[in-house]
């Protein structure tokens, strides 16, 4: 659950998630709704009441969009098959939590 990891830094709210597989990486873009996001930090995705997944942030990229508007786009390292995972999740439109611990 998104409580057992602490300290919560920040709420990342998701606009819609991404992969390009032939690089290995899985994207978020969306907007900062509260607290800070650094690189190394752990982003917790709610499946259901109790179960979340908690994926590493590789690094922070920065998207132009809708007249020049600024989106950070949260950059995830992951195999085939976590892409495949990732991607049947259709994230998007939903805020995620993050936090420095995660599972690693």
């Amino acid at each position: 659950m998104l409580a057992n990891y602490k300290p919560v830094q920040g709420r990342f709210n998701v606009i819609d998630s991404f992969a390009i597989p032939r690089r290995n990486e899985f994207y978020l873009i969306g907007q900062i709704a509260e607290g800070t996001i650094q690189e190394g930090w752990y982003a917790h995705i709610s499946l259901n009441g109790s179960l979340a997944l908690s994926i590493r942030i590789e690094r922070i990229e920065y998207a132009l969009m809708k007249a020049r508007d600024e989106y950070p786009v949260l950059v995830i390292a992951a195999n085939d098959e976590e892409v495949d995972l990732l991607l049947s999740l259709s994230i998007g439109s939903e805020p995620i939590m993050i936090s420095t611990e995660g599972p690693e």
